[in-house]
């Protein structure tokens, strides 16, 4: 969908401050759950958005939970209630508080998310467009909506140096190994439109989601029909997704080694165990009047270096390798270092 197209849809959707929408449709087959992101500097709606009744719902852990229908739908406050108890029913963290669903038909849904698509979330606003019926006979509203929540968590969680919307949180990524597959061409990040789709492993992440909330629940569970079989989720990604959103991932964790190097001991050598994707960080420094060559190892294949006297800093980009190597040589002189390793 071109951006005048999207900006034209936009006019006349209940998100009346949508700013120069970029609406990336998707494609869909048959049997298949289309939905959109919107990315857009889209503003929260207002206490009662225009065309919808409802307001914030607590559910039984005390949290709460802000759902509007449209008024197409009989004003009802066991409505609001029951989607919202729903959505505490998930898998969730602090991310529960801060989405805005609206319930909408499948005009409203179309003009705002694209024709054809079911649903849509907007990460700016964490505004979440779904139907409040069944889309069809085999495809469940609490599908639609489970899959449209993961992006949510997705937008609330962290997979430095990657966007988690576009690629999937980081032990979900990891596991199912998006950074190397992505490098091979064979997943598409971030892919919305109907070509690559079916690669993007965001929309890969989101079915991960419905997956396992729908085993968790006892629900039965929707055809995988959407995304590539190659995303089908392996029970260790499933862990994984559970914990990225129980226990969301941070940031790096650092060790600090010291050493020295002598007439007989010029070589250190150093295992890091990288059991994330993301950023390997480290930094040498070399007492007074040594100099030092700091080589970083993906298996067998140099992937930084660098040599002198002072501190050396160098990082490397960990896709798909679940170990480094750290050597420390010395070039000139005799002392001590100190090696900072940063890690995913």
């Amino acid at each position: 969908m071109t951006a005048l197209m999207a900006a034209a849809a936009a006019q006349s959707a209940p998100l009346k401050r949508l700013k120069s929408p970029q609406l990336d449709e998707i494609g869909r087959a048959a049997g298949a759950l289309p939905d959109s992101i919107i990315r857009a500097s889209a503003k929260t709606v207002a206490l009662v958005p225009n065309g919808y009744w409802g307001g914030q719902y607590m559910v039984g852990s005390g949290e709460t939970v802000t759902i509007y229908a449209s008024n197409s739908y009989a004003v009802d406050s066991a409505l609001g209630q029951r989607w919202a108890n729903f959505l505490g029913s998930l898998v969730h963290g602090s991310e529960l508080s801060t989405v805005t669903v609206l319930l909408s038909t499948p005009d409203q849904i179309s003009r705002v998310c694209g024709s054809g698509a079911l649903a849509c979330y907007s990460p700016q606003g964490a505004l979440l467009y779904a139907p409040g019926d069944d889309p069809s006979p085999d495809l469940s509203a609490e599908a639609v909506i489970t899959h449209e929540y993961g992006h949510h968590v997705a937008a609330n969680r962290v997979d430095t140096p990657w966007s988690a919307l576009d690629s999937g949180p980081k032990r979900w990524a990891s596991s199912m190994q998006v950074c190397a597959r992505t490098k091979s061409g064979e997943l598409s990040p971030g892919a919305e439109g109907p070509a690559r789709y079916d690669v993007n492993p965001g929309e890969g992440w989101a079915e991960t989601f419905r997956v396992l909330n729908q085993r968790k629940l006892g629900l039965a569970e929707s055809p995988w029909e959407i995304v590539t079989p190659a995303l089908y989720p392996t029970s260790a990604a499933l862990t994984a997704a559970e914990q990225d959103v129980v226990n969301p991932w941070q940031a790096d964790t650092s060790t600090v080694r010291t050493g020295s190097v002598t007439r007989t001991s010029r070589t250190r050598t150093y295992t890091v165990s990288t059991p994330l994707d993301g950023t390997l960080k480290v930094a040498l420094r070399s007492s007074a009047g040594l100099r030092l060559a700091l080589d970083v190892y993906a298996s067998s294949t140099r992937v930084a270096h660098a040599a002198g006297s002072g501190t050396l800093s160098r990082s490397a980009t960990v896709c798909g390798a679940r170990t480094y190597r750290v050597r420390v040589s010395e070039v000139s002189g005799r002392g001590s270092f100190r090696l900072s390793v940063a890690k995913p």
